[in-house]
């Protein structure tokens, strides 16, 4: 599930309104009791988050369902090469593997278009593999660190595999460097090539910035 500090922020301030305002209604309809009793307070605690819950978990569907619909809208767009099982589904994998990370499902979905144009065959110059591209050597590794099944490269053309793997992957980039932009630089030069870069006082931005071009495209109403 995908928050941003400033819903948490909106959520926790709804929630001190909500049991101020049924307090001070408890208070007038009892005035001679204007401290409620704690078995009280917790009921209407209780009352406030069940009701804040059913209303946040209507929001995350209804915003689920939205970025399905796009995410399915941009794919359609694309040859891809997947059966037709795998492309009905693949916008509820790109939402399952983006909410165990808290990624908004269609920046995931840009990093796929930027390593592959949602081609699951695609293979690269340096044979990286598959929707996210994803080196065999890697592919071994993050498939262990998963406890994942491997099956050799083709694993790689799996298009569940393969986004599993390689959401894994950003997520791990993103907690060694601790910086989103330098996560996708780091998955896409590699780690220790990065390291090596940074070493030397170089950034390097151009596929970071690639990534967020495409991500700012489909976000908006029209492909």
């Amino acid at each position: 599930m995908f928050i941003t500090r400033k819903q948490s922020t909106f959520v926790s301030g709804v929630l001190s309104f909500a049991l101020t305002f049924i307090l001070i209604e408890q208070m007038q309809q009892h005035p001679s009791n204007l401290v409620p009793h704690n078995s009280s307070f917790d009921s209407i605690e209780t009352k406030v988050f069940n009701r804040l819950a059913k209303e946040h978990e209507t929001l995350t569907s209804l915003k689920r369902g939205k970025a399905k619909a796009r995410i399915t809208e941009v794919i359609e767009g694309y040859k891809t090469g997947m059966s037709e099982d795998f492309a009905r589904v693949m916008p509820d994998l790109i939402l399952r593997e983006s909410g165990k990370y808290g990624y908004d499902p269609l920046f995931l979905t840009a990093l796929i278009i930027t390593e592959s144009s949602f081609n699951n065959w695609a293979k690269s110059g340096k044979g990286a593999l598959g929707l996210m591209q994803i080196r065999p050597a890697t592919g071994v590794a993050l498939a262990q660190e998963t406890e994942m099944e491997w099956n050799g490269t083709r694993t790689l053309f799996e298009p569940d595999s393969n986004v599993a793997l390689g959401a894994y992957y950003l997520n791990k980039m993103i907690g060694r460097f601790g910086d989103l932009s330098l996560a996708l630089e780091a998955y896409n030069h590699g780690p220790s090539q990065l390291s090596r870069y940074l070493r030397k006082g170089h950034r390097p931005s151009k596929y970071s910035r690639k990534v967020y071009r495409h991500y700012n495209r489909i976000k908006s109403p029209s492909i």
